[in-house]
């Protein structure tokens, strides 16, 4: 029987593993932009150029680039410092949304590049935020790439957002990674509106502070909307045909365990273009 009083303390907190398209994950760190300033701790300072991607160094020259044909999903994967023990993917109490931003790999993440392509919070039909989601799925994630896109090398945004101390403001945490891909097989369309990072959250935002005792089928998710060509898509209205397909698990009350950095080394919208659809993959491949 799992004692959460007895879990490391780093097993509340989590980063990104592994990255690949169409479940095909390519080894550790492959792919993805080094949380090396922070581990697995979050990030909780709003106007930070850390909230971009984990790190003060955006530096991308030796990353290799994840290749995913414009239409396809991004099989991401995280945990919280190996993957070895069930509950290692992040403490089931860390419950919030998952949601994913893209940007021109050469804007470095800096200014007005930023547009959201994927969200999910609460889901009705399941009666799951999307953290635990994750969390039921040994900490995998499918994310669908927008097929109405350019090509080229991107920067993927993966954010896990923690509400269990969102209660006070500033309590919320952040868990931003960045994975570089190159889109193939896109079109010859203008990219959508973007924003720039920090600037798109507010400390005050409702959905960033957020009492956790609140009806969660009311949660709004933060960030600017999807900006799409066809209408962004809520599981909370067909969640029958669209909610992720996904192992169900009732480990979402544990207590919060101490938070550490000392480590070594779907309410669900998403950019739905032609048949776009979000998915997961049951453990990895």
């Amino acid at each position: 029987m799992l004692v959460m009083a007895n879990i490391h303390p780093t097993q509340a907190h989590t980063t990104l593993f592994y990255a690949g398209a169409n479940g095909k994950l390519e080894g550790r760190d492959v792919c993805i932009v080094p949380s090396k300033d922070y581990q697995n701790a979050p990030i909780k300072d709003l106007k930070s150029t850390d909230l971009r991607c984990r790190t003060k160094d955006i530096s991308t020259t030796s990353i290799k680039k994840c290749p995913v044909t414009a239409g396809e999903t991004l099989s991401v994967e995280w945990h919280h410092i190996e993957n070895s023990v069930s509950v290692d993917v992040m403490s089931p109490s860390h419950v919030g949304p998952c949601i994913i931003y893209m940007a021109p790999l050469e804007s470095n993440g800096e200014g007005d590049v930023w547009f959201k392509i994927f969200e999910e919070g609460y889901d009705k039909s399941s009666k799951k935020w999307c953290t635990n989601k994750v969390i039921d799925n040994n900490g995998r994630l499918e994310i669908p790439i927008p097929s109405n896109i350019l090509s080229g090398d991107y920067l993927v945004r993966t954010e896990l957002l923690a509400l269990h101390q969102a209660k006070s403001e500033g309590g919320a945490q952040f868990y931003p990674n960045c994975v570089v891909i190159n889109v193939e097989n896109g079109k010859n369309v203008s990219l959508p509106k973007r924003y720039a990072i920090p600037g798109i959250y507010d400390p005050k935002d409702p959905g960033i502070l957020y009492d956790r005792s609140s009806d969660p089928t009311m949660y709004v998710i933060p960030g600017p909307a999807i900006d799409s060509d066809d209408k962004a898509h809520n599981t909370d209205a067909e969640s029958d045909s669209e909610s992720a397909k996904i192992s169900e698990s009732n480990s979402d009350t544990e207590e919060e365990p101490s938070p550490t950095s000392d480590l070594p080394k779907s309410n669900c919208r998403k950019r739905r273009n032609g048949n776009v659809r979000r998915k997961i993959d049951q453990g990895k491949p």
